[in-house]
């Protein structure tokens, strides 16, 4: 009885891998595993200057605000240089109102000194993303509850 199982066991350790080697693999994306990924073509964002678009909606509690402004032109962020606080340290750039930077993402300050943005908090677009005028990748049933 135990050799018959040892032997069983030596044929498919053996035939096995050459019965799996010699499949194909296909990719979900519908060509060859081997092809080179072709590269998205570039979309341009949805708003050219910020401060001349509305406001995205928020599709659901907690989603972090989306950026309706393209951001092509912008410095790079660096841990020494932010250039999103110029416009949204304060709330208020050239006359107009502007989302500010949330109290959860400052510091508290000493009385009477200008709030800090927290260092866990400066990468703004990690959370925040720029949008572009494109069709979803994937089909997707979510509805919005009004918010």
């Amino acid at each position: 009885m135990k050799t018959s199982i040892a032997i069983t066991l030596a044929v498919l350790m053996f035939a096995l891998p050459g019965r799996i080697a010699s499949q194909q693999v296909n990719s979900m994306r519908g060509s060859e595993v081997s092809a080179a990924d072709q590269a998205p073509a570039e979309r341009k964002y949805q708003g050219e200057m910020p401060g001349a678009q509305k406001i995205i909606k928020r599709t659901f509690k907690g989603q972090p605000p989306l950026i309706p402004h393209t951001t092509d032109n912008f410095d790079e962020i660096t841990i020494a240089d932010n250039p999103c606080l110029a416009c949204h340290m304060s709330g208020e750039f050239n006359g107009k109102k502007i989302p500010k930077v949330a109290a959860s993402h400052l510091l508290t300050a000493a009385a009477g000194a200008e709030p800090a943005l927290d260092m866990t908090r400066w990468q703004c677009n990690s959370c925040h993303v720029a949008q572009v005028d494109a069709k979803p990748l994937v089909g997707n049933t979510f509805k919005t509850r009004g918010r």
